[in-house]
């Protein structure tokens, strides 16, 4: 299939699933046995020691009932967008060129994503970038609805560009090396509000990890603005375990 072609067709049966009452977050939602599978990019993948290995971890220890399984299929660069910017080594991965086989692989549950800070490719805002996101998020939640995977939304993570300055070139495309000042106040701000509002009837919970991690920014980012540093990961698994309830 054709990259985005998916995400564009499954957004036909969209209206249909829409729900437009809220969300019950604090509503535990694991059940003994589950597989959780974690969705992301780079940040979600975390080198093998972030959120996700947090989060299995805590599980292990404070619910060993459960018989909990975080799966990692977090990927660095990987969009949602399937956008890629000038100058980037390659076509940036599109989740929708992998998702398919990722779902048959295993017997999902519960799915975990997390995207955004690739997706608008470190550029301006525009609706068509803004369309393009939500499309990508209702087609991975019709998607997760087709295979009966209940889904936990997170919003992206920030920019901080405030902790973690970059010299930024205005004459020069925008790239992740060199990305738009306003990026996070003016796309990221927004795709969180996506994650924030939707409603869908394959959604457990929607949780925003944006809004504490930029807050604790100083604490949370020491090598690069985008990267949170093992106090950030541990912000994020904290953020999701109040959030859920554990």
């Amino acid at each position: 299939m054709k990259r985005r072609e998916f995400a564009i067709t499954s957004t036909l049966g969209v209206a249909g699933s829409l729900l437009f009452g809220c969300v019950d977050s604090k509503t535990f939602p694991f059940r003994k046995n589950q597989v959780v599978a974690c969705f992301g990019d780079s940040i979600t993948y975390g080198g093998g020691n972030g959120y996700v290995e947090i989060l299995q971890k805590i599980a292990n220890e404070i619910r060993p009932d459960l018989n909990l399984s975080f799966l990692n299929y977090g990927k660095s660069s990987e969009t949602i967008t399937g956008l890629t910017e000038i100058g980037h080594p390659g076509p940036r991965p599109y989740l929708f060129e992998r998702l398919d086989g990722l779902l048959e692989s295993k017997s999902i549950d519960v799915a975990m994503f997390c995207y955004g800070i690739n997706c608008g490719i470190y550029g301006k805002p525009s609706q068509k970038l803004f369309d393009s996101y939500k499309i990508g998020v209702l087609s991975f939640l019709e998607k997760a609805k087709t295979k009966n995977i209940k889904v936990i939304l997170l919003t992206t993570p920030p920019l901080t560009l405030e902790t973690v300055p970059i010299e930024i070139d205005m004459n020069s495309e925008f790239t992740w090396m060199n990305p738009y000042p306003n990026y996070d106040k003016e796309v990221l701000q927004e795709f969180k509000k996506t994650i924030l509002t939707l409603k869908h009837d394959a959604l457990l919970a929607s949780i925003d990890i944006h809004t504490p991690l930029l807050q604790n920014q100083t604490t949370c980012y020491e090598n690069d603005p985008i990267h949170p540093n093992l106090t950030g990961h541990r912000l994020i698994a904290n953020t999701i375990i109040e959030k859920l309830g554990f």
